[in-house]
This record gives structure tokens, C-alpha cells and sequence, in this order.
């Protein structure tokens, strides 16, 4: 079954598709994000983009547990370290000529194995059990941000498709506990609320 979120998420990862294909031989190693290049930010980017058909194959084991905001309701600088080291690991195991191909097919898994599956449907993710629809939404966000760190490592303007636009920053309000305020566009927004600019309002960054 098509639902919103899998089609948020299919559109955000076509999007990623024709950036990729702009990343020439010696783009790879520019910096990507952090202490990143662009060849382990787009390694990060192909895990998130496969852990629905990844984690179909795993038993949830229970009902579920969080949605799609209290995913995200971690301490992120406990787990960053172990995230940037693997995403090292993973880019330095795949030539960068592959890495396009290896995301694009990897999505593309990933909704074929979602679309055969109502969005109430159970799978298990490293929080806990979820429901695919809200499991789904957080691979939206990933795609959507990590997509705009490409775009801005590349110096191309960051944007997002807009149902992904769309549900990231209703991921990002979730965080927040209140509307986006009246002063940030959609795009800034995003980018404040996760820390890619800075800002004087102590409530952001909301997501790292």
C-alpha cells in the first residue's frame, strides 16, 4: 500500500538520486558534514535510506512504542561518535564510482518491500517496535536533512521535495512543541531547528 509517508520518502530519495549524479570524481572527499566527506555523508545517507527493507527482515517484538517525534527524543551526543565512525567504515568498504548506484537501489528496496505492507504494520527499529508509517516519517527527515547537507556541500541551495518538506518540519514542530516561528521559512526552519544555522532562540537546535 502507497501511503503518504512512502511516497514523502520515494520523492526525497529520487531527489537525492539526481544529486548524487552531480558529485564528480573529485567532490567525494570535499567536506561533507562535520568531520564528514561527502563520500561518508552520502554512505550515511544510502543506510537510512535502507533500514526499512533492513529492518523488515527483524521481529519487532511487541506493539509499538514510538512515533514518529519521539523517535528522536534521544541524547544524540551519546550515539554521534559511534555514527560518524560507522559511516567512515561503511564509505571507506564501497568505491565511490558505486555509491549513487548503491542508494538508489537501496531506496528503491525499501519501498518495494513498504508498498506491500499496510502503514499499521509492526517493524522493529533500533528504539523499539513502530508502526511502518511512523518509521517511514523518520526516514523522511533523515532523507530531507541529510539531503540539504549534500546540497550545501556541494554549493547547491538546500531544499527539500515539498511532502517531505512538509513532514519533516512537522516532525521538527513535534520537537519543538509549537508552530515553526512566523520569521523562519520552511527550508530555514529545518535548517535551525538541526543546528545547521545558528540562532539565539535557546530552544534550537531541536535535532542534531
Amino acid at each position: 500500500m502507497i501511503f503518504p509517508e512512502l511516497t514523502a520518502f520515494a520523492e526525497e530519495c529520487a531527489a537525492v538520486d539526481r544529486t548524487l549524479a552531480m558529485v564528480t570524481a573529485e567532490d567525494w572527499g570535499r567536506p561533507g558534514l562535520g568531520e564528514w566527506t561527502v563520500a561518508e555523508l552520502a554512505a550515511h545517507l544510502i543506510r537510512g535510506a535502507t533500514r526499512i527493507d533492513a529492518h523488515l527482515n527483524l521481529d519487532p517484538g511487541g506493539a509499538p512504542a514510538y512515533d514518529r517525534v519521539s523517535y528522536f527524543q534521544f541524547d544524540a551526543r551519546r550515539v554521534s561518535p559511534a555514527v560518524a565512525e560507522r559511516a567512515r567504515q561503511e564509505a571507506a568498504a564501497i568505491s565511490t564510482r558505486d555509491l549513487p548506484a548503491r542508494f538508489a537501489t537501496g531506496w528503491r528496496a525499501s519501498v518495494n518491500r513498504a508498498t506491500a505492507l499496510p502503514p499499521e504494520h509492526v517493524i522493529a527499529t533500533l528504539r523499539g517496535p513502530m508502526r511502518l508509517d511512523e518509521y517511514t516519517a523518520t526516514r523522511v527527515v533523515e532523507m530531507v536533512v541529510h539531503h540539504m547537507d549534500l546540497c550545501m556541500a556541494l554549493d547547491q541551495p538546500p531544499a527539500a521535495t515539498p511532502a517531505a518538506g512538509r513532514l519533516t518540519m512537522g516532525v521538527l514542530e513535534g520537537l519543538l512543541g509549537s508552530p515553526r516561528p512566523r520569521n523562519l521559512g520552511r527550508t530555514r526552519f529545518i535548517l535551525t531547528a538541526t543546528g545547521r544555522i545558528p540562532s539565539a532562540d535557546a530552544r534550537f537546535p531541536v535535532l542534531r
